[in-house]
């Protein structure tokens, strides 16, 4: 959970370090540009992802190579970096039947090739590959595994394969049975991806300027709910990306309804006028504490897309995942 804002003092810092963090903190150059708006991310993506196609044939003719190691470094951070595990998973291959390459290496090769088995549509090997990966998981290093299966529960949902998104988390809860932190985690989003499929709870809600906000007012069109807060550096490192997807599809029907869970309503207005966010923000406690309650919301950042028709479509998907998901729910009619 998010700390409190209780003293004045730790307010205004943590509201400077939220504009700081905002302005600073670069994306994955695959969660920037829509189809057919490049963006520098773009042009240096597409640049990686030339030199990333030329050090797997550097590899491929030179398998004995002194630099072998630094070959595999590079292309698994390049890959993590840009989203383009796709693109690495012949190096993931070779580095995993390398008899030289450094344990760190091949830890980030199962990781690259999890998910881009995942990217390129081969979900069921993906989610074998990382059960696989999981039998030699320590009980006291939980976070990559972790991170994975968030990152495969993302492709599960675009698939459409919510079954499955279920199942990686209660396997990573099954691993890490004496682990509190990550039952909890995977319990709360066990909870939230009940929630796909089924009508969103309305919400009867009054934004920062004192208007409705209600859930059922935007029917017909998509609707992201973003519960977030000022001191929660995640949420933060995703609104350069959402900023670029509502100006690209808010003509289209594409609204953000945010809900903070700042305890200063003063310290939220001037932090959307600072960072010039352009949908509308609620942050009145009581309201908030009932959206969390049916919402199913423990923890932040979580993020709720409801289609066209009122039902929520996807759950906590960030970046071009996000967009990908947005652009297929406008299509619906």
């Amino acid at each position: 959970m998010i700390p409190s804002l209780r003293c004045p003092q730790l307010s205004i810092a943590l509201f400077a370090t939220a504009l700081v963090f905002l302005t600073t903190t670069p994306g994955r150059s695959d969660d920037a540009a829509p189809a057919g708006k490049k963006t520098f991310q773009d042009v240096i993506a597409a640049r990686q992802k030339d030199l990333l196609r030329d050090a797997v044939q550097y590899v491929e003719q030179h398998p004995n190579a002194a630099d072998l190691d630094e070959a595999f470094s590079w292309s698994f951070e390049t890959a993590r970096r840009f989203g383009l595990e796709a693109d690495a998973l012949p190096m993931s291959e070779r580095c995993l039947q390398s008899r030289t390459a450094s344990a760190s290496n091949k830890s980030a090769a199962k990781q690259v090739l999890c998910v881009g088995l995942a990217k390129s549509g081969k979900l069921k090997d993906a989610v074998t590959a990382y059960q696989d990966s999981l039998q030699f998981a320590r009980f006291g290093a939980a976070s990559e595994p972790l991170e994975l299966a968030v990152e495969l529960v993302a492709q599960a949902g675009l698939a459409g394969e919510h079954a499955t998104a279920k199942e990686i988390y209660r396997t990573l809860s099954n691993r890490f049975g004496l682990n509190p932190q990550v039952g909890e985690f995977c319990e709360n989003r066990l909870r939230k991806l009940d929630l796909v499929g089924v009508e969103a709870p309305e919400l009867r809600l009054t934004d920062l300027k004192g208007a409705p906000a209600n859930i059922a007012d935007a029917k017909g069109k998509v609707l992201l709910i973003d519960f977030w807060a000022t001191n929660c550096p995640p949420c933060l490192a995703e609104f350069p990306k959402l900023k670029q997807l509502y100006a690209d599809k808010h003509e289209e029907g594409f609204e953000v309804l945010g809900i903070s869970l700042d305890e200063s309503p003063e310290i939220v207005e001037a932090f959307q006028a600072q960072a010039k966010l352009p949908w509308r923000m609620v942050c009145e406690a009581e309201q908030v504490r009932q959206a969390r309650e049916k919402y199913k919301v423990r923890t932040i950042p979580s993020l709720f897309l409801v289609g066209r028709d009122g039902r929520i479509a996807q759950v906590d998907l960030k970046g071009n995942d996000l967009r990908r998901a947005v652009e297929r729910c406008l299509a619906e009619k």
